[in-house]
């Protein structure tokens, strides 16, 4: 029984081995195409702030 699984598992990746060393087909690089639907933003560094946030006391909880 022992001897079947090995025989199993040794042709098993064989086979995975000799399909990926044959196979012809190169990992292309996907790439994107067409236009962005939101145009980037004209912003400068000066045009920039930071938010000024107010501490709110929570009351009736």
């Amino acid at each position: 029984m022992f001897r079947i699984l090995l025989t199993g598992l040794v042709v098993y990746f064989g086979y995975q081995f000799i399909k990926g060393f044959f196979s012809s087909s190169p990992k292309k690089e996907s790439s994107v195409k067409g236009k962005p639907k939101n145009p980037p933003l004209d912003l400068r560094d000066a045009d920039v702030e930071d938010a000024q946030f107010e501490e709110l006391d929570e009351k009736g909880k």
